[in-house]
């Protein structure tokens, strides 16, 4: 398959690097799609500042700011942090939030989207040229989505923190959560996690975000796919620093990137500062690879 028709590209959580990402994203989905619709869900604590106009000449169909203070709650620590605002509900809310306006389009276009991307604006998705390691020299056939399928970029091992469970404290298979695409009838049911009733977990009880939502995919009787023609990595600030030739480099992309879990915070705020990037957007995680 060289090219899907239609797709679905919904950029869900804090803005972080997206002004650096925007015209590399761009360029991916337009490589691989005829048409991308944009659906862009950020929080008001982030800087907003700008990022309709980064979609000139492309198509955003919907963009939404949301107030990170949306129904306050103690799930934050006893903050003023709204029940939302955070990496376990806020990803499916904002799911949820983009789907009335991915059917209405659909409508519109006639037909359902082939593929729906759920991603972030911190990401780079970048096409595979590596078959068992040997370089190919051209892309890797993109995979169309099969029903009842989701499709990750990667799994990896992470200790399950579940307070009563047989796995307790144990490696478990966690799913990469960062890009993950399916089509128009899964997506919907992904977006039925926000739901309380139907999370696998009360929360707060979980083993971890990305390990239940491998079961969540499980519990609703659909596959859990790897991918093998497009890989996703997130851009942290430090990659503002490259020359243009070196951001042309997805290499030196991901290797400065990497560099940021190693930076004091002092270093890490004097970035965010420099490039216009709200603090919150690093600050108010509780991944250890990100966190200022």
């Amino acid at each position: 398959m060289k090219k899907f028709k239609n797709i679905a590209v919904v950029l869900r959580g804090h803005v972080r690097t997206w002004h650096f990402n925007a015209p590399k994203v761009f360029d991916f989905y337009d490589s691989i799609a005829e048409n991308v619709d944009y659906y862009f869900i950020t929080w008001d604590s982030s800087n907003t500042d700008r990022i309709e106009g980064t979609f000139k000449d492309q198509n955003l169909i919907h963009f939404q700011i949301l107030n990170w203070q949306l129904e306050n709650s103690i799930l934050s620590g006893g903050s003023q942090a709204g029940k939302w605002y955070n990496g376990h509900l806020g990803p499916p809310f904002m799911n949820m939030l983009a789907l009335p306006h991915i059917r209405r389009q659909e409508k519109h276009l006639g037909n359902k989207y082939e593929c729906v991307f759920d991603t972030r604006p911190d990401v780079l998705p970048v096409r595979v040229f590596y078959i068992k390691g040997e370089f190919t020299g051209e892309p890797v056939p993109l995979t169309k989505p099969k029903d009842k399928s989701v499709y990750v970029t990667g799994l990896e091992l992470q200790t399950n923190l579940s307070p009563d469970n047989h796995k307790t404290g144990l490696q478990d298979i966690a799913i990469q959560d960062w890009c993950l695409y399916m089509n128009s009838d899964v997506y919907e049911v992904m977006t039925n996690r926000y739901h309380k009733d139907h999370f696998v977990y009360t929360l707060g009880t979980g083993p971890g975000t990305q390990i239940e939502l491998r079961e969540y995919i499980a519990e609703n009787n659909m596959h859990l796919c790897t991918n093998d023609w497009v890989q996703a990595y997130m851009m942290r600030p430090c990659v503002y620093q490259l020359d243009w030739l070196d951001s042309q480099s997805t290499g030196a992309l991901i290797d400065c990137s990497n560099t940021w879990q190693s930076l004091d915070p002092v270093e890490k705020i004097a970035l965010c500062k420099r490039y216009g990037i709200s603090l919150s957007d690093y600050v108010d995680t509780p991944s250890i690879t990100c966190k200022i």
